[in-house]
């Protein structure tokens, strides 16, 4: 009997440490690998970043003042004329041709003289503001369109593809606060035909009326 029940306890024995074996597989020991871990060196700071020379920075230089005379140019200011006493008139210039002058400077000039060209519908092929040349196409029997009749409209479709209208350059020649619009050809010469005098008197009558208002 005694035999037996001995023989009990050691299976017995056997068995829970067979299940406590077990049990420690499923759940290791996390003590252990900590021991097997490495520890990281501390950080070695370079000599320049070590202590407080990062607060020793010296501060900025202020910038300069904007009231400073040197440090901001003058602005250049536009020229300026009286418009009710800017004088427009044609004036002879010799062998038959006559240019209109301006009593203002080029640049105040050369914006009277593209507005009235813009106001009357002339083309303007090309304008160079630095050469003070425009160059235009002009027609002095060309009508605006108007609303009419059937036969008016008819009329003006057909005839307008008839090619009526003549090349020419404006040039204007800026002379002691004064500037001179003169009118040539293609090849650069002065034109005195009637169609000349006919754009030179329709930019006078214009640049005339808008300096009035």
């Amino acid at each position: 009997m005694k035999t037996k029940i001995r023989s009990l306890i050691i299976v017995a024995v056997l068995v829970n440490v067979s299940a406590c074996s077990t049990i420690k597989n499923l759940f290791p020991d996390k003590e252990k690998d900590y021991q097997f871990t490495t520890e990281i060196p501390p950080l070695i700071m370079p000599p320049d970043l070590a202590g407080d020379s990062i607060t020793n920075v010296p501060a900025a230089a202020p910038a300069a003042e904007a009231t400073d005379v040197d440090a901001v140019p003058p602005t250049e200011t536009a020229p300026t004329v009286d418009r009710k006493l800017t004088q427009v008139e044609l004036v002879d210039a010799g062998e038959g041709t006559k240019r209109l002058r301006i009593g203002a400077p080029s640049a105040i000039a050369w914006r009277m003289v593209g507005k009235a060209l813009s106001r009357k519908s002339i083309e303007v092929t090309n304008r160079n503001q630095d050469e003070g040349r425009f160059d235009v196409q002009y027609d002095p029997n060309k009508k605006e369109v108007e609303d009419g009749s059937v036969w008016d409209e008819v009329n003006f479709f057909f005839k307008g593809f008839e090619v009526t209208e003549q090349e020419y350059v404006l040039k204007l020649v800026e002379n002691n606060r004064q500037t001179d619009v003169v009118i040539l050809d293609k090849e650069q010469k002065p034109v005195a035909d009637e169609t000349s005098l006919s754009l030179l008197t329709l930019l006078h009558d214009t640049i005339k009326a808008d300096l009035a208002k």
